[in-house]
């Protein structure tokens, strides 16, 4: 899932020495909770030298499925707040078709400073041999990228980190591609610590009757991520590193995304199951 928009989407944190995995872990298979999830964030800590004062904002996410694909929706709202500039209002919206098979994949991503348009993207996944693709951006018409064997798209990721923090690994790395923006396919890092205690479970929700406590109750597992952009080879530190608490249903309750310069916290406000659908 996403945090910010306006920088990358799904982050995740560098792990030293973790080769890239082509191969899924054997466990049981991955049961993704359908809902929809109300979160705000806020800026938790900035360098005196950001130049930002302030992140306060809301995003929603969906991930609902038809039979045979998952699909996933999300909308951020978000304040920018600048020592020497005026306050900037950021809009995105998000929408994703991943096939449940890994055959097909499409995206649609826009966003909005201050009422004004100003990133449009849409594209799709293209099948290659042995296990390869290509990411084919429709608008702009300029822009492609292959992915190697082994990619992982968004909702098939979540479910591999799940998998493998079932088996008890800790760490997992490999190629992500999910058309958030325009900058194409990311090298992801990922840590997989501690389950959750019955106790810090319970804490979650706080007590907030817009949060359905029972989707809360399985498994959960403090995860660390990295982002690692491809498109320079060069660039050697993660773009940025994020913690997280990942549920084993794939609900994530809680993150903190590190840009650097300044971390922004974002926490879980409300949260509602989706009904299922039914399949032949």
């Amino acid at each position: 899932m996403k945090i910010l928009s306006k920088y990358k989407g799904i982050v995740y944190a560098l792990v030293a020495g973790v080769v890239l995995a082509c191969t899924p872990a054997a466990a049981a298979d991955v049961n993704i909770i359908l809902h929809k999830a109300l979160y705000d964030f806020r800026l938790v800590s900035a360098e005196a030298g950001a130049g930002i004062n302030g992140v306060k904002g809301k995003m929603y996410y969906e991930q609902d499925a038809t039979c045979d694909a998952w699909t996933t929706e999300h909308r951020f709202s978000t304040e920018y707040q600048y020592a020497e500039r005026p306050a900037v209002s950021d809009a995105s919206h998000y929408v994703a078709f991943e096939s449940k098979n890994q055959q097909q994949f499409s995206f649609s991503s826009e966003r909005q400073e201050d009422g004004e348009m100003t990133e449009q993207l849409r594209g799709f996944v293209e099948k290659a041999a042995a296990g390869a693709a290509k990411a084919i951006y429709t608008r702009p018409d300029d822009i492609s990228y292959d992915l190697p064997k082994g990619y992982f798209l968004p909702t098939s990721h979540t479910m591999e980190v799940i998998r493998r923090a079932r088996a008890g690994e800790h760490f997992f790395s490999a190629i992500l591609f999910d058309g958030t923006d325009a900058d194409g396919p990311v090298e992801v890092g990922t840590f997989i610590g501690k389950k959750l205690t019955a106790e810090e479970l319970k804490k979650i929700s706080a007590g907030n009757k817009k949060i359905d406590v029972t989707l809360l109750m399985s498994d959960a597992w403090h995860i660390r991520m990295a982002v690692f952009p491809l498109k320079d080879a060069e660039e050697s530190a993660p773009s940025y590193e994020m913690e997280m608490i990942l549920h084993d249903n794939g609900i994530v309750s809680h993150a903190l995304v590190d840009y650097k310069t300044f971390a922004v916290e974002q926490n879980l406000t409300a949260l509602e199951k989706l009904p299922s659908k039914k399949c032949d």
